[in-house]
């Protein structure tokens, strides 16, 4: 199994965001509040990349993989679980339809500007490279 690594823009990204408590180049660690949150949400029937978006966690960026195996590893949290069932579970996250895409929508924002920064590092190195070759 190939495990990608976040770049260094990535890790900045990602620690910015209040879903996160930590985040390594190869490990990210989700705040509490995020967990019964995101898993209260999901019991109501979202779809979990609707939900990791939302927060700024675009699965282009954590990968399709870490969020099906973090939906699937706090499902069987009993404390995540019963604090996500319980009323109010979402208070951290809008419940109006027009305040929750907004949201989804700046956590899309925030996710293409992290991808636009590291292609443009990416394309910096790439010039780099050519001019060296060049010369």
């Amino acid at each position: 199994m190939t495990r990608r690594r976040f770049s260094q823009t990535e890790v900045e990204y990602l620690r910015s965001l209040p879903a996160v408590e930590a985040v390594t180049e190869n490990r990210i660690t989700y705040s509490h509040d995020f967990q019964v949150s995101c898993m209260s949400r999901y019991l109501q029937g979202e779809r979990p990349s609707v939900i990791f978006t939302s927060a700024g966690l675009s699965p282009m960026i954590v990968g399709h993989k870490r969020v099906e195996r973090n939906i699937a590893r706090w499902k069987h949290d009993d404390e995540i679980m019963n604090e996500a069932k319980q009323p109010g579970a979402m208070a951290v996250m809008p419940t109006d339809a027009r305040n929750r895409l907004i949201t989804m929508q700046m956590g899309q924002i925030q996710s293409l500007t992290c991808q636009v920064i590291a292609l443009r590092q990416r394309v910096g190195e790439l010039e780099q490279r050519f001019e060296t070759i060049k010369s």
